[in-house]
């Protein structure tokens, strides 16, 4: 059939244009019937994805892996976290369950500042030191791939914390501090230096009747073993799962800018 130039068109009439209208109107209502709430355009790379099952049967969570970069798309890291990260951290044995692409889980973070901890007098280690006593439990590091200069308190709560604001710390030296006056806190779902950049979120599980005394520190020796499979801007964080859904364990801690 020869090419139909615009010159050889005839010109619609008005009713041919009103049923061509209807026409199209019609199959945008049938396209929004036939597809799920929710579902998004296949051009819309930076859509977010449901929950995808790596590795197991049931969705559960022992432990958390954030998985970060400035760099890549959301839809490159969801691939590298499932796909890399994943299906290397899952086993038959201990970590059942590896799920993609879960919600990035709340995590409560204090910030202490610097120049309030100089007029005060106190070093950083003091300052860890005196939180810990107030919260009756001991600072560790945070742990991960390139994650930022951070600690954790596990299984210390806000509750515990507001319950002594008041209350006096003395430290080894025997100096008594009060860890409010110098901190600051808010819940994220990020350490703040990641707040711009894509992420996603991995949920660990380990079998029935395991014990998760030695999870983080598995999950850690197969980080550091993929390290030289992830692109050097991908950072991953762990955070062990808290007693609520999609929370992370304990109290987050670091230090604000040194200005």
């Amino acid at each position: 059939m020869p090419f139909m130039t615009s010159m050889h068109r005839r010109p619609l009439t008005r009713a041919r244009r009103g049923w061509q209208a209807a026409r199209r109107g019609l199959a945008a209502l049938v396209l929004c019937a036939v597809q799920p709430a929710g579902a998004t355009q296949a051009g819309d790379t930076d859509a977010a994805q449901p929950p995808a099952l790596v590795w197991g049967a049931v969705p559960n969570g022992d432990l958390y892996l954030l998985v970060a970069s400035p760099r890549l798309s959301k839809p490159e890291l969801q691939q590298l976290a499932a796909k890399t990260i994943g299906r290397n951290i899952g086993d038959d044995h201990y970590i059942t369950q590896v799920w993609s692409n879960r919600p990035e889980p709340l995590q409560l973070w204090f910030s202490i500042d610097p120049a309030r901890l100089r007029e005060a007098g106190l070093s950083r280690e003091q300052a860890l030191q005196a939180l810990g006593s107030t919260l009756g439990v001991s600072a560790l590091p945070n742990s991960g791939i390139g994650a930022p200069s951070s600690w954790r308190y596990p299984g210390a709560t806000l509750e515990k914390f507001q319950a002594r604001t008041d209350a006096l710390t003395r430290l080894a030296d025997g100096r008594i501090v009060t860890p409010a006056a110098w901190t600051t806190f808010t819940y994220q779902q990020a350490p703040e230096s990641w707040e711009a950049w894509n992420k996603v979120t991995l949920s660990l599980s380990i079998a029935e009747g395991t014990s998760r005394d030695s999870l983080q520190g598995v999950v850690s020796g197969r980080l550091t073993a993929l390290a030289s499979q992830l692109p050097e801007d991908v950072s991953v964080l762990i955070l062990p799962a808290g007693p609520r859904l999609s929370e992370a364990d304990g109290i987050f801690v670091t230090f604000g800018p040194d200005e």
